[in-house]
Parts: C-alpha cells; structure tokens; sequence
C-alpha cells in the first residue's frame, strides 16, 4: 500500500522525479553544452519546488514544468550571452517549438497504438504484446505455442500490419 503524498511539495517531487527524463531532454535541446544543461535542469527542479503551491494539480504537469524549464534555459542564456558559441534567440525559439510538436506528435501515436492495440482479438493482442515483452524471443514463443518460429512471425508481421494501418486511419482522423 503506497502512501499519498500530504503536501504540495510531496507531490511535485513525485513528479518532478517521474518526469525527470523528459524535462531533461527539453533543456539539452535548446543547450548545446551539457554542463550548462545540467545546471539549468538543477535550477528548473529547485523553480518547480518553490512553486510547489501554484501548480494546479487538474492541470498536466509537464507542460508546466517544461515553461519553467524554458525561462530557466532563458535565464541562463542571457547570463551567457557574451559566448560567441551560444545559438541565436530565435534558434532557441524553434528548436522549442519543435521539441514541443514532436512531443504532441508522439502522445498522438501512443494514444492511436494503445486504441488500436485494444481493437485487436483478444489473441492477437496477447501474442503481440508477449512478443514485446523483456526477454521475450519468436522461437521461445514459437516453442511456448507448438508453432514453427516462421508461422509465428508470418502472424506477427499480420499483427503489426494490421496495426500499422490502423494507427494510420487514427492518426489520419482529426
């Protein structure tokens, strides 16, 4: 049984640390040093805690976090703004917008994979996860089902087909 974090602060270093991946790979891409990426991810993290109370838990908290993120990176460009080797403001720019497009880009695919996965038999759905699973190879499949490793992939490759489309008609649909 997992405890519920009490306060504000409990609940953003939950998710500070949850999202600590993403909000990591937002900075280093509008920082070409890594040193510096890393300090502005130190002084996002400490910016997410002291704003611990204004975070408004109905609301996502990447967005919110990557905002912060991105007046961070700000900050610490215009500290650094005599290094002839930092990119132009309107670089930044974009390169955080397409951070943030391929962002949207990608939930978009993994909300269109996770309904098409649902769309499939309940066998398929199975086979093809049990496929993807850590560790899991066609032929100890191929054995655990009695069926030859080259049927089992003609299925698999029927499967991911059949998934591909889908996606794409989900994808396609506004």
């Amino acid at each position: 049984m997992s405890a519920e974090p009490h306060s504000a602060e409990e609940r953003i270093v939950g998710l500070i640390a949850r999202h600590q991946p993403e909000i990591h790979r937002y900075i280093l891409s509008l920082l070409p040093d890594r040193m510096l990426a890393d300090d502005v991810l130190q002084e996002t993290n400490l910016v997410l805690w002291r704003k611990a109370s204004e975070y408004d838990a109905a609301q996502p908290f990447l967005p919110w976090a990557l905002t912060i993120a991105w007046y961070q990176v700000k900050a610490a460009r215009r500290d650094s703004g005599r290094d002839r080797h930092v990119f132009d403001d309107l670089l930044v720019e974009l390169l955080a917008v397409e951070h943030r497009e391929q962002d949207a880009r990608e939930g978009d695919l993994d909300a269109a994979l996770e309904r098409c996965l649902g769309e499939l038999s309940e066998t398929n759905r199975r086979l093809i996860l049990a496929r993807y699973a850590p560790g899991a190879s066609v032929q100890d499949l191929a054995t655990e089902r009695k069926q030859t490793p080259t049927a089992l992939s003609l299925a698999l490759m029927r499967i991911r087909k059949a998934l591909e489309t889908c996606i794409e008609r989900k994808l396609a649909t506004p």
